[in-house]
């Protein structure tokens, strides 16, 4: 069931989505989930049971036949934040990933939203987040995985 929508041209639309096959997200997202030890337990477990309360929110972008892009969004008093950002490959460098992120940001809306990037997204998410008014706060090593430096952005 759709909340919110935005057609971006005729055959790619991206919204915010109350309920969707869990089995389609985890395989759209199976390329992030080595970047995070409790990836599967989280969506499957923190994210889902929160989606009903709206503390939790699933935006989509397809374009008709598949999913190429999501953003999963955590939205409490105490915190607006974008805790995952996925475009597919194929569909980066277009228009997917702006349509995307000014979604979330509007859904969200907070000018204090937060997004983290692991080492091995940021050179290349960097860009992109600064290009949407964010800036770097701070770094933690180790904090999800100890060879790796998670990357602390917010608006």
């Amino acid at each position: 069931m759709k909340k919110a929508n935005i057609v971006i041209k005729p055959s790619l639309e991206v919204a915010v989505y109350n309920d969707i096959k869990f089995s389609l997200l985890k395989e759209l997202l199976s390329g992030v989930a080595p970047l995070y030890p409790t990836f599967n337990s989280w969506i499957n477990f923190t994210f889902r049971r929160n989606l009903p309360s709206g503390e939790r929110q699933i935006l989509i972008a397809h374009d008709g036949d598949q999913i190429i892009g999501t953003a999963l969004l955590k939205k409490t008093q105490q915190e607006s934040k974008i805790c995952t950002f996925y475009v597919v490959p194929s569909h980066r460098s277009q228009t997917v990933g702006y349509q995307l992120m000014d979604l979330a940001l509007s859904t969200l809306d907070s000018s204090d939203a937060l997004i983290t990037v692991p080492d091995e997204r940021n050179e290349g998410l960097s860009p992109f987040l600064i290009s949407k008014g964010f800036s770097l706060s701070h770094s933690i090593p180790g904090l999800y995985r100890k060879e790796s430096t998670e990357h602390f952005y917010r608006l």
